[in-house]
């Protein structure tokens, strides 16, 4: 190649050169932190690193730990005990025969307040007391000696149900209820015996006079 043919070769390629597109800028920020990194690729430490990827990291510090305190267990006493046992099969059957016993007790009982002025002369006769002489007021106490046994029984009643729904144990709950009939019964014709003048003349013969010496 002569000395003309070179310089017109490297004018053909420098001019293509000059004309060719010259990339765009890369505005960019720097990659951190593999942001741009292609898929797949993953950051490895150089070889001149102090620590090895085969390193096994030392063990952290156990951390000092408190021995579990046993939790308190609840001692029962006997009485709480027994208050969460079912009932026994006996108590229902004797519940109910307490029950169906009330009954009858209770209407005998309102029928001996209606009656009481005829209960209290035959007590009378018994005794050789004499004739009771009934108060005014003895209808209205009767109506109320009533009121209360029936509403006693009925009070009786319902707690015993409820008890037996919940299985615990209930007779003691009509056994309690008779026994309060049995004193508003006392109390009532108390009330209306020590208010008769007969009665307490009676009472009165019944003491000893002193007797004076001569």
């Amino acid at each position: 190649m002569t000395h003309d043919e070179a310089a017109r070769t490297a004018d053909e390629t420098g001019g293509r050169s000059a004309a060719a597109p010259v990339p765009p800028r890369d505005e960019r920020p720097r990659p951190r932190y593999g942001e741009y990194a292609p898929e797949g690729w993953s950051w490895q430490p150089p070889a001149d690193e102090t620590t090895s990827a085969d390193a096994t990291p030392a063990p952290a510090p156990a951390a000092a730990t408190t021995p579990a305190q046993p939790a308190p267990v609840a001692q029962d006493t006997p009485a709480g005990a027994a208050e969460r046992k079912p009932a026994p099969a006996w108590d229902r059957i004797i519940t109910i025969a307490l029950l169906v016993l009330g009954a009858f007790g209770a209407w005998d009982s309102a029928r001996s307040m209606q009656q009481l002025g005829q209960q209290i002369q035959t007590t009378y006769n018994m005794l050789g007391i004499g004739d009771f002489t009934p108060p005014e007021w003895l209808p209205t106490l009767s109506v109320a000696g009533i009121v209360l046994q029936l509403s006693l029984y009925a009070t009786v009643l319902g707690l015993t149900i409820l008890r037996m729904r919940r299985r615990r144990i209930a007779f003691w709950i009509p056994l309690t209820g008779g026994a309060v009939s049995v004193v508003i019964t006392v109390v009532f014709m108390a009330v209306v015996v020590f208010s008769d003048p007969t009665y307490l003349g009676f009472i009165q013969s019944q003491v000893p006079t002193p007797t004076t010496a001569p």
